[in-house]
């Protein structure tokens, strides 16, 4: 069954989505829709974008949600003509002042009585449920973005790969540092830019640049000041990223390298059982080997994730838990043993 999300006002959401079937759809032009089209939805949801990385088969926007405001109907129009262009928009707006003038003309008639509902106000009410919350802010994007893109491709059908990742925490500088420079390494950490300056869909190359928006996200995040101060503090942030996500390389190359005489007894699987050479595994950037381990030592029981790291010598968690434990849950040979609290520290892993 699946588990309603959580959503609380300030706090700070990681979110990520991967397209459907893993497909490379987002080329340079519809990475520059995206970047246009979150930054409608951010201004109609009341959110604030702190960082964001959007890569070919997936991206990654990190937000910030404020309390709830009390907003006019002047504003909620404001923010409908800010999401919705063209056709949608002309549509929205007559559908607003058709109803609109409905209850105005039935209060010139009649006092209404207690039992009555009006249309304008639960129409009204249909746009403010969407702001200030980081559900509706993925499913607004998601919805606008696959809408556009099926009517400019000749596509048909969903987009993006079943529900969206998401994690959430306080506002607080160290917490939401790390997750920025997280997300504006990855081009790096894919081979595609030397530098994240470089690659120029994330949020800290367009801050580079000059963009207003994306050096308030930092602004907010650094807790103000000059872009240059800012700038090196995230600086350092990234680095610090960077150097975790080598040290885990080197330590997954040692572990090639050990393991490359090992023999067949050393294993706590049951030889008979062969888990990947039947199954094929396929991680894409993950080692087979180290795939290979994880799922030998699962079989014996649940193990907690911290105890599968130091058992095959990775000390990143951030890489364990991206290159090992989302695949192979997704690929449906391993899953949680306990799946309605996935972030418990009792949490534990076993075979599917």
């Amino acid at each position: 069954m699946r588990k309603n999300r959580v959503i609380e006002q300030n706090r700070c959401y990681h979110l990520v989505s991967r397209l459907a079937h893993r497909a490379f759809f987002l080329d340079d032009e519809e990475k520059d829709r995206a970047v246009a089209l979150m930054r409608r939805v951010e201004e109609f949801s009341g959110v604030v974008v702190l960082a964001y990385a959007f890569m070919s088969n997936h991206f990654h926007i990190f937000i910030y949600v404020p309390s709830v405001e009390e907003i006019g109907e002047g504003e909620i129009l404001r923010r409908i003509r800010v999401l919705y262009h063209d056709a949608s928009l002309s549509q929205v707006v007559a559908t607003w002042n058709r109803l609109k003038t409905e209850e105005q003309e039935l209060f010139k008639r009649a006092r209404p009585t207690k039992k009555y509902v009006s249309r304008f106000e639960a129409y009204k009410s249909s746009f403010l449920r969407r702001m200030w919350n980081s559900a509706e802010f993925m499913r607004t994007f998601k919805q606008h973005f696959t809408m556009s893109f099926n009517g400019r491709r000749e596509h048909s059908g969903t987009m993006f790969e079943g529900r969206y990742h998401e994690r959430n925490h306080l506002a607080e500088g160290p917490a939401m540092w790390r997750t920025s420079a997280y997300i504006d390494i990855n081009a790096w950490e894919a081979g595609i830019a030397e530098r994240p300056e470089g690659y120029r869909w994330c949020s800290f190359a367009a801050a580079v640049r000059g963009d207003r928006k994306a050096r308030a996200g930092y602004a907010f995040m650094y807790g103000g000041g000059e872009w240059r101060v800012i700038r090196e503090c995230h600086e350092q942030s990234m680095q610090e990223a960077m150097g975790e996500v080598l040290k885990a390389r080197e330590a997954e190359k040692e572990e090639c390298r050990a393991g490359r005489g090992a023999s067949p007894s050393s294993s706590k699987a049951d030889p008979r059982l062969d888990i990947p050479d039947k199954v094929g595994i396929g991680l894409g950037k993950g080692s087979e080997r180290t795939a290979k381990r994880i799922l030998e030592l699962l079989v014996d029981g649940p193990m907690r994730p911290s105890a599968l790291r130091e058992a095959v010598g990775i000390k990143s968690p951030i890489h364990f838990s991206r290159y090992y434990l989302r695949p192979l849950m997704e690929k449906g040979m391993i899953e949680r043993t306990d799946p309605d609290s996935p972030k418990s520290p009792r949490q534990e892993y076993k075979l599917a």
